[in-house]
Order: C-alpha cells, then structure tokens, then sequence
C-alpha cells in the first residue's frame, strides 16, 4: 500500500494546461518507505526541489525553485509533523506557480497543515491560510486531514467525530472544504470558498 501511495505523489506534476496527474487522495501522514522526503514538481518552465529528513517532530525542510537553468531561491522553513505531500498550481490564475507543502502532526491526531508560496520572477511570496484552519475540537474535528490541489482550488477533507467517538472511528461523516487564492496585502492568502 506504501508503494501505491509514494507513485502517486511522484507523479503528481502539472502542465501548461493543467493537472496531468494520477487522481485520487493521499491522506496526510500516509506512510512511504522512504528515509527521506525528496520531490521535484514541474509548472511550465518552473521547477521545484523539495527535500525533508524523515525524523524528528519538527522538520526542516529545504526548498529549490528553479526558472529553466536559473537558480530562483534556496531557502529552508521548520515544519511540524512529517512532510506527507507536495503540489504545484496556479489557483489564482495569474500564470505564476504556487508550491503546496502539506505535513502532519505527530501524534493520534495526524492534524494536517499547508506551507505555501508564489513564485514570481522578481520573489516569492508566501501564502497564509485562514484564521481558523484549525476547528475547534466541538465542531467535531480531530484531525486525520487529506490535502490535494483540484480545479484550481485547495481541497480539504477530514471526519467529523461525535460524541463518544474513539479518534479512530468517527461517525459523523467527513466535511470538505475548499479554498481559493487571493491577494493579501504583500503576499496572498487562502480563503474558504463560499458555497
């Protein structure tokens, strides 16, 4: 199953037209067989290099990002949990790419978290999620989140737990938000999409 999980990742790469990708969701915190996390995405002439150590709770994450032959920027980011996916994409249609970094927590939990940044010839810039990208634990959630870019949005699907549930079995369904990409000041922002 580990196996059927990484090829999916690896394959994960989009075109000048869009997603070219296998679909189908990778949980966050899926298991891999791997030491470490190491990825190249591709978006035009754009490509990225991401690599993270497989231990310790939090990570350091080195990134690349490349425009042809040119080196853009090299930078690192501390990120909580394990690296459990990657995604690049366009959601604000600007024809500039976005890089996704989605981990999980440590822990029964597994609470899913999106690092993210725009790449522009002249910076990057980061993208910050909404205030409340973590619910609070009476609205039913308790992590165990999957993470995946789709139709141009961020998409985010995790269960709803009653009262009672044990954090292995919920029972109240699943929920699925999605989010849309938006200036913000300096930087951008994702924002729930009302629907």
């Amino acid at each position: 199953m580990a196996g059927l999980l990484q090829s999916a990742q690896v394959n994960w790469q989009h075109g000048s037209i869009g997603p070219t990708r296998q679909l189908g969701l990778i949980p966050v915190g899926a298991a891999t067989m791997d030491d470490q996390y190491d990825r190249e995405l591709q978006f035009n002439i754009y490509r990225f290099l991401v690599s993270a150590p497989d231990s310790g709770r939090v990570r350091t994450v080195t990134i690349k990002a490349y425009r042809g032959e040119l080196l853009l920027t090299k930078f690192t980011v501390r990120v909580d949990g394990a690296v459990s996916g990657t995604d690049v994409a366009d959601l604000d249609g600007n024809r500039f790419p976005e890089l996704y970094l989605f981990s999980t927590s440590d822990g029964s939990g597994s609470f899913g978290r999106v690092y993210a940044w725009q790449f522009m010839p002249e910076r990057k810039a980061d993208i910050s999620l909404p205030r409340n990208w973590l619910p609070e634990p009476v609205q039913g959630y308790m992590g165990h989140d999957s993470l995946w870019v789709e139709n141009n949005l961020l998409c985010r699907r995790y269960p709803i737990y009653q009262a009672g549930d044990a954090n292995a079995t919920s029972s109240g369904g699943y929920r699925l938000m999605r989010y849309q990409l938006k200036p913000a000041g300096t930087g951008y922002a994702l924002t729930a999409k009302q629907e």
